[in-house]
């Protein structure tokens, strides 16, 4: 029985996922069932990955091991409360487990029950302070419950250990674009866009410093950038803004917007001081 269990997780590290099944048929022990439940995840197959946990819970009803690999595939289904459930289970058996406690941040943060998910990141970081997606996660919790500067702090915590991480660095634009430090917000943007140079919102989130700077030139070419990577109904509506303080014809760019959302029309309307009728011709008001 070790030799199939063995062969069939060579098997699945070689992607052989039907072999798998298929070498471990009948084969009734704790291991089997993960391994059988892992190669019908990775076959898209979900409900069998999760009908054979279920199996391996009849025979194994206090094993951990599968209900945390129940809590992921029921996360990965975007079943969220009951992968809740399932991590909740798994941790009453072996309560001290920061990989588990981990699991249920992440699936509390996708709640957006940020307060308990913070709550756990901090028993994480308890006992594994360098654990860098636990701190990311942990300041996103606090940016999303309002307190950016503890989100700040615990962004610093981060960069310690990972500082070329382009999520902490445009997070942290934010912050400082938020709280009206708008040139120290351009020069984390900046660095994202370095580590992450096809990621359109870093130039955009650039694009709007400067423009709030009223450094036109440079906002127009922040822009471009972002629409050279992808194209955007905010990016258009961005472009037409800073064309428009250029006293340049935006029109263009107006309507490129409105193509994309029309929902922009009445923001675009006030911002610009303009008139959009509906069929799409534009006035300037004077």
């Amino acid at each position: 029985m070790e030799d199939k269990i063995e062969i069939a997780q060579s098997l699945l590290e070689n992607g052989s996922y039907e072999k798998v099944i298929e070498i471990l048929k009948d084969v009734d022990l704790l291991e089997a069932y993960l391994i059988r439940s892992e190669a019908y995840s990775k076959m898209g197959k979900k409900d069998l990955a999760l009908q054979e946990l279920d199996f391996g819970l009849q025979k194994f009803p206090f094993s951990y091991a599968i209900l945390a690999t129940k809590a992921e595939i029921l996360e990965e289904m975007g079943k969220l409360e009951e992968a809740l459930e399932s991590i909740e289970s798994a941790l009453e058996f072996t309560p001290f487990s920061s990989e588990y406690r981990f699991v249920k941040a992440r699936i509390l943060y996708r709640l957006n029950r940020f307060e308990e998910a913070n709550l756990e990141l901090a028993e994480v970081l308890r006992t594994n302070p360098k654990n860098v997606d636990a701190r990311i996660m942990r300041a996103f919790a606090y940016y999303n419950m309002g307190l950016k500067l503890d989100a700040l702090s615990e962004i610093n915590r981060a960069l310690a250990f990972d500082k070329e991480n382009p999520k902490l660095h445009s997070l942290k634009g934010k912050i400082y674009y938020e709280t009206g430090f708008h040139k120290l917000a351009l020069s984390e943007f900046k660095i994202a866009s370095h580590y992450d140079p096809e990621n359109p919102e870093h130039y955009y989130n650039a694009a709007m410093c400067y423009f709030t700077l009223k450094l036109f030139d440079d906002a127009l070419i922040y822009v471009d950038f972002a629409l050279s990577k992808a194209e955007a109904p905010n990016y258009h509506a961005l472009k037409a803004s800073i064309l428009h303080e250029m006293g340049r014809d935006e029109t263009q760019e107006i309507k490129r917007a409105l193509e994309l959302d029309r929902s922009l029309k009445p923001v675009l309307e006030n911002m610009l001081n303009v008139k959009i009728y509906p069929d799409g011709n534009i006035e300037k008001m004077k």
